[in-house]
This record gives structure tokens, C-alpha cells and sequence, in this order.
């Protein structure tokens, strides 16, 4: 199973717009930060998490040609603004393009139910209510994407969404005043064992409850990584701050953690140096310390960076 940060910045991205600072006119491209966003590929078949405004630039850049299923965490505009470019990977035709054979046969709808997007009922309501023109009958125009929204409730480690070469698992969040869902994607390695990754971001609270689910995957397999939510060092009202991100990692205990969804205020080995600094405190991070003493790592996360679990 493999990993691939599509976008590592915040709501704005980085380079922000009409903003003159070190980082935003930094020539180092893991200082220039795209949407949140992040592609997972295993057996060949590609799963995303999210689908930003920055969508179409990342699947060019990334190569993306096909799409299984889509994971989102919420419904702010950063993550969900891009859905329109799904029409790419399941397409629907309008009643017009339907009735005019000529054009049915020249652009086909894609059969069966659509994409799947796996997110909360909360979310769901959102987006149908965001881009009602994607569920409605359309007379005129082109295609819309045909998508097929899955509740993800009820859904736990007791009753993983199973597909056939992942399976995951929602972790409730608490992002400001709003919940949001992050997700663990597990897969069977060639060794026998369990390997999963544990993606949460957009997050300034992770209740007991929550961070002991994604324990378990270290207790019944292996926590190869986990990407969180690091806005920026100072405390924010709905994103962890560095140091709370360096906290629940702590608590978590993959094998590597990287931090996303970083905004423009620190340039990439700044941040490095922050989180090396920070570990070297007395009497914190033990566990932290003691992973990177066997192989581990704490990094912050890039744009396009590749890591395999």
C-alpha cells in the first residue's frame, strides 16, 4: 500500500494569495503547499482522501487515471470544492445527451451506481446540498459526476468498510465547533501481518475514544504511519498547533508521522528543526523518542511526497 500527499497547506494554500513572507516567495517546492488532499494505491487501484479546489492539478501531477473510491473527511470548501472533476472517473450524461443517440453512443454513461464516496451522513446532506445540480435530472449541458454516497455511521473496527485490496475504519473528530471523520486504511502484507496508516486531519481535539481505535491497529498488526493535522506552532480554535500534533503522536505511536495541512507561516526544514528542537525536551515524547531511536520518524509532510506501508 502506498501513500501519496497530494497537498500538504491549509484552506489557502501556500504560496497564500497577495502574500509577500519568506515562505510564500520560497523557491523550495516543499515550501509550495496545495490543498489537503491525499491518494492511497494498492494492487493497482487508487483510493483518495478528499477532493479539494487543487484537485485537477494534483491528478495531473500525480498521473491519477482511475479512481475506486473517494474518502471524505468533511465538508469545508478546501476539501469537497473539486468534486466536480470526479465527472472524469464516473460520468453521468444529462436527459438531452440521453435521448440523442448519436451523442449517447459517442459519450456512454458509466454503468452501475457510480463512484463511491464514503463519508459521514452530516457530510453527505452538505455536499447535496452544496452541488445540487449533480443530483437532479439536468435537461441541457454535459455531464455530471455520477456518485454514489455511502453512509459511513456505522462503520468501526468491529465492521470495516472491506474493498478489495483495503479496508478502513472512521475516526470521529472534533474540529472546532464541527465533527469531522478521519480514516485508518489497512492492507495484508506479504510478511502475514496487518499494515495500516492512519490519516487525520482538520482536527483540534481527538477524544480517549478515538485515539485508543487507532492504538488497535499497532495492537492487532502494525502502524506503519500516521499523517495529522500541524497547522502551525501557535494554538488554533479548530487545528492542532505543532506541539498538540507532537502530543497525540506521542499517544498514537506509528512507526513514522508526518504533519499536514501547514499553513505559510514556516518553511519546511524550519519545521523539521521545530519538531528535532521539541523532542529533545526533557521528560516528553518518550514514546516518540524511543521510535525514532529504532528507525522511526517525525516529519512534516509535502507536496507529492511517496511513502510506502
Amino acid at each position: 500500500m502506498e501513500l501519496r500527499i497530494l497537498g500538504s497547506g491549509t484552506s489557502h494554500g501556500v504560496p497564500v494569495i497577495g502574500c509577500n513572507c519568506s515562505v510564500c516567495r520560497s523557491k523550495n517546492k516543499k515550501d509550495s503547499r496545495l490543498r489537503c488532499s491525499a491518494l492511497i494505491t494498492a494492487g493497482n487501484k487508487n483510493y483518495l482522501i478528499d477532493v479539494g479546489p487543487d484537485f485537477r492539478q494534483q491528478a495531473l501531477k500525480a498521473g491519477i487515471s482511475s479512481l475506486e473510491a473517494v474518502f471524505l473527511t468533511h465538508s469545508h470548501a478546501d476539501h469537497i470544492h473539486g468534486i466536480d472533476d470526479l465527472r472524469i472517473f464516473s460520468h453521468k450524461n444529462s436527459r438531452a445527451m440521453n435521448e440523442n443517440l448519436k451523442i449517447k453512443e459517442k459519450f456512454p454513461e458509466t454503468k452501475g451506481q457510480g463512484l463511491p464516496i464514503y463519508t459521514s451522513s452530516r457530510t453527505i446532506e452538505h455536499v447535496m446540498s452544496s452541488f445540487q445540480y449533480i443530483f437532479v435530472d439536468h435537461d441541457k449541458g454535459g455531464g455530471v459526476p455520477k456518485l454514489n454516497f455511502i453512509p459511513a455511521d456505522d462503520f468501526s473496527t468491529d465492521n470495516p468498510i472491506n474493498l478489495e485490496e483495503i479496508s478502513a475504519v472512521p475516526i470521529p473528530l472534533q474540529h472546532g465547533n464541527r465533527h469531522t471523520l478521519g480514516w485508518v486504511f489497512s492492507t495484508v502484507n506479504n510478511d502475514g501481518k496487518t499494515h495500516s496508516l492512519a490519516y487525520l486531519t482538520d482536527c483540534s481535539f481527538i477524544c480517549d475514544k478515538s485515539l485508543k481505535t487507532v492504538k488497535t491497529f499497532n495492537e492487532d498488526g502494525v502502524l506503519d504511519m500516521l499523517v495529522i493535522d500541524a497547522l502551525r506552532e501557535k494554538p488554533h480554535s479548530s487545528h492542532n498547533s505543532f506541539r498538540q500534533a507532537l502530543e497525540y503522536a506521542d499517544i498514537i505511536q506509528a512507526k513514522h508521522t508526518y504533519f499536514t495541512h501547514i499553513t505559510h507561516d514556516f518553511k519546511h526544514r524550519e519545521i523539521q528543526k521545530y519538531i528535532n528542537r521539541e523532542l529533545k525536551t526533557k521528560g516528553k515524547y518518550e514514546n516518540l523518542k524511543r521510535i525514532i531511536k529504532n528507525g522511526g520518524s517525525v516529519s512534516p509532510a509535502f507536496d507529492m511526497l511517496k511513502i510506502t506501508v
